[in-house]
């Protein structure tokens, strides 16, 4: 079984046993992942703490110092699948807005991986693409918890809608009223006025 380690949640290669401690033993593998995934894996398991950056460049420059000395195998973790998977594309916008304003902050990561800013450029869609794209993420149906909101949404829709025709009622018989009141001013103006002319 390979004996390998992390100091980063990583994607566990098909057939591998469960990592050592970081940084493992001599010769021990040590896996990397690529920042755009560890920041989603840190997102999705509420691991943010707003040192993410300063969290990534230690843990890269520990891998690469290990690379250097030469006593551990440091290895990307697709490197049995051939290629990198696919970045998500508003990530990928995210973190080069980031670098752009902290061109340093994963200097040791680009030194494990040199093709990673083309990467990140490519992954960026067209900007309408992208709002898209988030818009869908942040669709889902409502968990059996929140039902009762829902229920009270569809009812507060209902009601609006209930106002907005009665509403709409009470605006066209008040435009009738209107009506007919002009009409009678006339009628009275008119006869008012007739007997003036015999």
């Amino acid at each position: 079984m390979t004996v390998w380690s992390s100091p980063f949640p990583c994607r566990v290669p098909s057939g591998w046993n469960k990592p050592d401690p970081f940084p493992g033993p001599d010769q021990a593998v040590l896996l990397f992942d690529s920042p755009d995934w560890v920041l989603q894996c840190w997102g999705e398991t509420k691991s943010c703490d707003g040192a993410e950056f300063e969290r990534l460049e230690q843990g890269y420059r520990q891998l690469l110092e290990r690379h250097v000395q030469g006593t551990q195998v440091v290895q990307p973790q697709w490197s049995e699948a051939g290629q990198p998977p696919a970045i998500d594309g508003i990530l990928a916008l995210l973190l080069v807005l980031a670098l752009q304003s902290n061109p340093n902050a994963l200097d040791s990561y680009l030194q494990l991986d040199p093709t990673y800013l083309q990467r990140l450029w490519r992954a960026q869609a067209h900007p309408r693409h992208l709002l898209l794209q988030w818009l869908q993420r942040n669709t889902r149906a409502f968990t059996p918890s929140e039902q009762p909101v829902e229920q009270q949404l569809r009812m507060a829709l209902a009601e609006l809608d209930q106002r907005q025709a009665e509403q709409q009622r009470v605006e066209t018989l008040l435009e009738q009223h209107m009506d007919q009141q002009r009409r009678t001013r006339l009628l009275l103006s008119s006869l008012i006025q007739s007997p003036s002319n015999n």
